[in-house]
């Protein structure tokens, strides 16, 4: 025999279930936007394209065998693609930071606000993107001597690196310092590719 009065109370429940579903759902599309900071905080990357403002997409890409890493990665850790819609999408090798922050969160910070870098301002060369990442973290007093030297030790042993970022992770720190030491963006330079290097972890 049916039982009315529980699919009665049911029906009643059903309101409330949708609401906690919506809300799980929105709470968990926003969070795909926020990247964790070596400080225990959180933030996202503000974009503005075309009149719309909002972060820019984080994908963290998820694999067991380096084989299974999605394309667009490539060999870099991180990099930014632009979505169907031409909103910029941040790739993060999720394995990748889950390893390297136990040793070098500080670096992580310093590729996320790289890649943040190019997501804003799509034109920046590689050189460029590194010195707003360096600026922003010293903004937000997350660089300090210790972070400096990891992320300086990561930039160096990187042996070879394409052009645009200056051929070795030595130029490319070098660079890097030359351009936060000037205050930023230094003009006449192309644009880059908009991926950060395969940092050692």
């Amino acid at each position: 025999m049916h039982d009315c009065r529980a699919t009665f109370s049911f029906a009643r429940l059903l309101p409330g279930l949708r609401l906690l579903i919506t809300s799980v759902l929105l709470a968990a599309a926003a969070s795909a936007a926020a990247f964790p900071l070596s400080d225990g905080t959180e933030t996202e990357c503000p974009v503005s394209r075309d009149g719309k403002s909002g972060p820019a997409r984080i994908k963290w890409v998820q694999y067991e065998r380096l084989q299974d890493r999605d394309p667009e990665l490539g060999k870099a850790v991180a990099v930014v693609r632009q979505a169907e819609d031409g909103w910029p999408v941040i790739y993060i090798d999720a394995v990748a930071h889950k390893r390297g922050r136990l040793t070098n969160a500080g670096l992580w910070d310093f590729v996320f606000f790289h890649e943040c870098a190019h997501a804003r301002e799509p034109a920046l060369t590689e050189i460029e993107a590194n010195c707003a990442a360096y600026l922003e973290m010293e903004k937000r007093g997350l660089m300090n001597p210790i972070r400096f030297k990891d992320i300086e030790a990561a930039h160096l042993q990187i042996l070879n690196l394409p052009a645009e970022y200056g051929g070795n992770g030595i130029e490319f720190w070098r660079r890097t310092l030359e351009c936060v030491q000037a205050g930023g963006r230094k003009a006449g330079q192309p644009g880059g590719s908009a991926a950060s290097p395969a940092f050692p972890s």
